[in-house]
C-alpha cells in the first residue's frame, strides 16, 4: 500500500520537487539580494527544466518501448517460464513485493533531502531577516576601524571599536575599508554579541555556511534520491509484470581507467539461463549493490524486469541471510550462451 495515496506514484512529483527546492533558493529575494546567487540559481532552474522536458520525452519512448517487448513476451530478455524458476526456500510473490517496499523506502530519502535543501534556504532567508531587524530597531553609534584582515578568495573582515567595545565584522559587501575609518555600528541593546554596521550585515558564518551547505548538499541529494526511486518504482513494476527466470550468474568485477586514476565501477553479472541462452548485465550503483558479491561464480539467482529496469536476487545477502536484489540493466539482448543447463541442484 501506498502511505501517500498514489502521490509518490505520480510522475511529475519526481520532476517537481528538485526543481521546486532549486526554485525556492533561485527566487529568494533576501537570498539573492544577499549573496548574489541568481546568475547561478538560474542556471540551475534552466537545467532542471530541460532534464524535465528531456524526462517526459524519455517516458513516453519507454512506454512505447515496454508495450513492444510484452507483446514478445520480454523475450529479448528472459526465457519462456517454467516449472524449474519456483524454489522453495523463496516467496517470490513477497519478493515482488519487496521491491515496491524498497521503492517507497527511496522516495522517503527524496523527501528527507529536499527537506534539507529547504531548511538551508529557510535558514538564509531567516539569517538576512534578522540581520534586517537589527538594522531596523538596533541602538547606533560612530565606531573606528583599528585593524583590517585580508582572507583568501577576497573575503575580508575588520575589528571595530565603539565605546568601551570591540567587535569583529564579517564584509559581505563590496566595500573597503582602512585603519582609522569612521564607521556606523548597529548592536542590539539586549545582546552586545549581535553586532553589524550599516553596510554590513556581519551574519553569523557559521549559521551561513550550514545553510549553504544544506541547500547544495539538500539539492544534489533530492536530485540523486529521485533518480533512484524512479528505478526502483520502474524495476518493481518490470519485475511484476515479467516474474522471475531461474539462472546461474557469474559476478565480474569491472576496472575503467581515467587518466591516471583506476576507477571501479559497479561489476557486470554474466546470466546463464537454464535452457542455454544467456545475458550481460551491469549492476547499478545502490544501496543494494553488487560489490560485495563480486568474484563470485556458479552463483545461483533470480532474474526479472526488461531492458533498463531489471533485478537479480540473490538467496542470501553479502551481510544477512535471506533474499537479497540487486538493481541491474542489460548490456544487451539475450544470445546463446554455449552453455546449457546448471552446474548444480536448484531443487
Amino acid at each position: 500500500m501506498d502511505p501517500f495515496g498514489g502521490f509518490v506514484r505520480r510522475r511529475w512529483v519526481w520532476f517537481a520537487l528538485p526543481a521546486a527546492v532549486v526554485a525556492v533558493f533561485a527566487f529568494s529575494p533576501d537570498v539573492v539580494a544577499a549573496y548574489g546567487l541568481i546568475p547561478g540559481s538560474v542556471v540551475a532552474l534552466a537545467a532542471l527544466s530541460g532534464c524535465v522536458v528531456l524526462g517526459v520525452r524519455r517516458l513516453r519512448v519507454l512506454a512505447r518501448n515496454r508495450a513492444a517487448a510484452s507483446e514478445d513476451g520480454f523475450a529479448g530478455w528472459l526465457p519462456p517460464p517454467t516449472g524449474h524458476d519456483h524454489d522453495r526456500r523463496i516467496d517470490f510473490a513477497a519478493e515482488t513485493v519487496r521491491l515496491h517496499r524498497i521503492a517507497r523506502r527511496a522516495t522517503m530519502f527524496v523527501l528527507v533531502w529536499a527537506a534539507l535543501a529547504g531548511s538551508g534556504a529557510a535558514g538564509l532567508v531567516l539569517l538576512g531577516k534578522a540581520a534586517d531587524e537589527l538594522l531596523a530597531t538596533g541602538a547606533r553609534t560612530t565606531g573606528e576601524v583599528v585593524s583590517v584582515q585580508n582572507h583568501t578568495r577576497g573575503r575580508m573582515t575588520f575589528q571595530v571599536r565603539y565605546g568601551t567595545r570591540t567587535a569583529k565584522i564579517v564584509r559581505d559587501s563590496e566595500n573597503s575599508y582602512s585603519v582609522g575609518e569612521k564607521v556606523t555600528v548597529v548592536h542590539d541593546r539586549a545582546d552586545p554579541d549581535r553586532v553589524r554596521t550599516t553596510k554590513e550585515e556581519n551574519k553569523n558564518q557559521f549559521v551561513l555556511n550550514l545553510g549553504i551547505v544544506s541547500i547544495v548538499a539538500g539539492s544534489l541529494g533530492t536530485v540523486f534520491a529521485t533518480w533512484a526511486a524512479v528505478g526502483w518504482w520502474r524495476r518493481a513494476r518490470a519485475v511484476a509484470a515479467t516474474g522471475w527466470r531461474n539462472a546461474t550468474v557469474d559476478i565480474v568485477r569491472v576496472f575503467a581507467r581515467t587518466g591516471t586514476s583506476l576507477r571501479r565501477p559497479p561489476p557486470e553479472i554474466h546470466v546463464r539461463y537454464r535452457e542455454g541462452t544467456g545475458i550481460v548485465l551491469r549492476a547499478m550503483s545502490s544501496t543494494h549493490g553488487a560489490h560485495a558479491l563480486a568474484d563470485f561464480t556458479d552463483r545461483l539467482a533470480w532474474v526479472g524486469g526488461w531492458g533498463r529496469h531489471m533485478v537479480v536476487l540473490f538467496p542470501n545477502g553479502p551481510r544477512r541471510p535471506g533474499p537479497y536484489a540487486v538493481p541491474a540493466y542489460a548490456m544487451g539482448l539475450r544470445t546463446e550462451s554455449g552453455g546449457g543447463g546448471l552446474s548444480r541442484s536448484r531443487r
